[in-house]
């Protein structure tokens, strides 16, 4: 198992490995980038997460084959400089554009390098107005490489380039793989058209007018006919010229500093939308008690916070043989049907479908041109995508615990927004969430069985003491629960009723065999040690730790045997005193016992038992309980009556 890694031993930002991703796919589409991955130890999904960090072996591998498998050895200084161009939207962009200077710039560097290494430290030197010196240390144990040395040589030349197109000069005396002690970069670059008008403009001006007084002392007349105003008018020419150029640099860059503020304020929107989503995803998948509850609540979120046409979630089911629809939103109903129809093999090594590929190779991928992918694809899955008229997609699995899930996938039909890159991080933050949430549930499912079969074998290892009792802990749990049912009590109050149901007799086990075995009456005496039971099941129960709820399981257990008028036991409870689920539980059990074989007696028929239930209501039983009983009793035996009737006519 890989050792899990802090970000002082990963001390590279994926954004690094995706500008090189980006510039390969760009100008080499013939690259398999899953070779890169696979030999540089990445998985897709973490490159594009831009949260995600490198470990120096990572990111010297991925470089390494890069370089074999473009064939260009200058490829560190052209990732570099494409990691900083304007083309590519970064980060680095939308602190430059609202810069007005290459001075500014790079006094950024050090502050905007921080996003991508966490292990280098600038230091920036102002030499002249258009030079400077950058020193670059290291920090800790990393071991950096030559070819990334070429990579910061590159950005600065983009850094320089994206105030003047012309490839500044850059002195590289100093390097730490050519024996010095750390890196030093020398930038200079040429001014602008309009800084080298305005230097002119000052220096003319001045030498203009000094030329007029001259020649006015020299010929004063010829001085106010021609030179004067000729050089008057070069000069307002001039003047103007460059004032012009200076007011197009200066246009350039308001409108430059106007769309990073519109960029800036849309990335705002964008943000405080992802928190939203992240905050709604992470309440459904705490609250949420049901693996259907957290997809149809995640897809929901999707639908109203995301600008997707349709979505879907497909899971793996029980035997992870087959990705089965869960649920998804913007297929109509004959979509629908499809989905959950098709069969999507997860066993069948030659599937090529993008949904099983992307299950079981645990990368997203983002298709903007079905045509593109054609070829890799089966003519079933040709079929299936065209059935269901996709044309571009995003499909990111979902993974919890390095586990597979299942698979999130998004399209659009009628919106012309592209899908890009970020749209793939921003959803495999969901479906992260969304793995999160059902390893939860699964955990809890589990955890709730575990316990619901701790409690049965509890219950039948005290049933199991006697033949003529067994089972007697169940049906009085069934009982139980029916009545609390038609009392309106909640799902979480019936669990607690039933598990209280099941363990009631579980004080049994402190009864020795010869008196709960006996046939025929119980003494005194053994009577008293019968009743002893209850008080005992309590006792025992209570060294469980039951929470919330739960924690009354004992109380409600033990107080079995109390009566409404205070003759009961152990404790002489009498009516409000005693939990209305052990009420509950009272007459459940007490009718059980009447109709079931006993050493000392044969069950009762169903009419004299229901008499005799009716007489203990009152004194021994709740009233309110003995009647909702009855009714389901007399349910039942309707029921039981219908059945024999159809039997007897077959």
């Amino acid at each position: 198992m890989m050792k899990e890694l802090n970000n002082i031993e990963r001390p590279y930002s994926s954004r690094i490995i995706d500008a090189y991703v980006k510039l390969i796919t760009k100008q080499y589409p013939t690259v398999d980038l899953n070779d890169l991955y696979s030999y540089s130890g990445m998985e897709d999904y973490e490159v594009v997460d831009q949260a995600h960090w490198f470990n120096q072996e990572q990111v010297d591998r991925f470089y390494e084959r890069a370089v074999q498998l473009t064939g260009n050895k200058n490829l560190a200084r052209e990732a570099g400089q494409f990691f900083a161009s304007f083309q590519e939207g970064n980060l680095l962009k939308k602190y430059l554009l609202s810069l007005l200077g290459p001075i500014g710039a790079f006094e950024k560097v050090e502050y905007v390098s921080r996003s991508f290494t966490n292990y280098t430290e600038y230091k920036l030197k102002k030499l002249a107005r258009n030079s400077v010196e950058i020193t670059v240390e290291t920090r800790g144990n990393v071991e950096e490489k030559p070819y990334q040395c070429e990579n910061r040589i590159g950005m600065l030349e983009a850094l320089s380039m994206l105030f003047n197109p012309k490839l500044p000069k850059i002195e590289h005396s100093l390097c730490r793989f050519k024996g010095g002690d750390t890196c030093r970069y020398i930038v200079t670059w040429e001014d602008s058209r309009a800084a080298k008008a305005h230097r002119i403009e000052s220096f003319a001006i001045p030498v203009i007018g000094i030329m007029n007084i001259a020649s006015g002392i020299i010929s004063p007349e010829l001085t106010l006919r021609w030179i004067l105003p000729v050089s008057a008018f070069a000069s307002i020419l001039f003047y103007a010229l460059v004032k012009r150029r200076q007011v197009k640099e200066l246009t350039t860059k308001v409108d430059a500093a106007l769309k990073t503020t519109d960029e800036l304020i849309h990335q705002i929107a964008l943000n405080h939308n992802n928190t939203k989503i992240s905050q709604e995803l992470g309440q459904a998948a705490n609250e949420k008690l049901s693996v259907d509850e957290i997809l149809h609540e995640a897809i929901n979120i999707t639908e109203k916070r995301l600008e997707y046409d349709r979505g879907l979630i497909l899971l793996a089911n029980a035997g992870k043989t087959a990705l089965e629809f869960r649920t998804g939103y913007g297929y109509h109903a004959g979509y629908q049907e499809l989905l959950t129809t098709t069969a999507f093999n997860l066993n069948n090594p030659l599937s090529k479908g993008v949904f099983v590929v992307c299950y079981k190779e645990r990368r997203p991928f983002l298709i903007n041109n079905i045509e593109d992918i054609k070829k890799d694809m089966s003519l079933r899955s040709i079929a299936f995508t065209k059935s269901l008229g996709s044309k571009s997609f995003i499909c990111c699995p979902i993974i919890c615990d390095n586990e597979a899930l299942g698979i999130l996938s998004v399209d659009n039909l009628h919106s012309q927004r592209p899908l890009v890159q970020s749209d793939i991080s921003q959803l495999m933050a969901i479906a992260s969430v969304i793995g999160v949430g059902i390893k939860k549930v699964q955990l809890l499912q589990s955890r709730e069985i575990q316990f619901q079969s701790i409690i049965k074998v509890l219950a039948s290892s005290i049933d199991a003491r006697d033949p003529l009792t067994a089972g007697h802990s169940e049906k009085v749990a069934v009982y139980s629960d029916e009545i609390a049912r038609r009392m309106g009590f909640s799902p979480k109050q019936r669990d607690v009723i039933r598990i209280a149901s099941l363990l009631h007799d579980y004080g049994k086990i402190g009864v020795p065999d010869h008196i709960l075995k006996k046939n025929g009456r119980l003494t005194v005496d053994e009577f008293e040690i019968i009743k002893t039971h209850a008080g005992k099941t309590a006792s025992i129960l209570n060294q469980i730790n039951f929470e919330d709820d739960y924690s009354e399981i004992p109380n409600i257990a033990g107080a079995h045997h109390e009566r409404l008028d205070g003759q009961g036991y152990p404790r002489n409870l009498k009516g409000s005193e005693i939990p209305l689920e052990a009420r509950i539980i009272a007459a459940a059990d007490f009718y059980d016992a009447i109709t079931s074989q006993r050493h000392y007696r044969n069950p009762m028929p169903y009419d004299e038992a229901i008499s005799i239930l009716k007489a203990e209501s009152g004194s021994h039983l709740d009233p309110k309980v003995v009647k909702v009983f009855c009714d389901y009793l007399a349910d039942t035996q309707i029921t039981i009556e219908k059945n024999k009737a159809v039997l007897t006519y077959k």
